[in-house]
């Protein structure tokens, strides 16, 4: 339909295969493995914030993209812009800043 789907997560570059097969068992296929977008493994950052805006703002000016939904189980996956609409998923069983 003419969407690109990312990932964007702080796991980091030595979890992409686990990610990836976790990714498939639950039903996403068909996703490109470049748009996994993973923490690389000597970077550390405070946020899932600093990290996940910054990857956004790269999607859109580098790459061109309008990001259309950001969707995320943590207000910090929301946190930062570069997305014209934002859902927040219910998750009862944790919270990461």
């Amino acid at each position: 339909r003419g969407m690109r789907v990312f990932f964007i997560t702080r796991r980091h570059e030595a979890e992409r295969a686990a990610t990836a097969r976790n990714l498939t068992a639950a039903g996403y296929v068909g996703w490109n493995a470049k748009d996994l977008l993973l923490e690389p493994d000597d970077m550390h950052v405070s946020s899932a914030e600093d990290f996940k805006a910054p990857q956004r703002e790269w999607i859109e000016e580098k790459l061109g993209y309008t990001i259309v939904v950001n969707v995320g189980d943590q207000w910090s996956d929301l946190a930062g812009g570069h997305a014209v609409h934002a859902f927040k998923l219910p998750n009862p069983f944790y919270r990461i800043p």
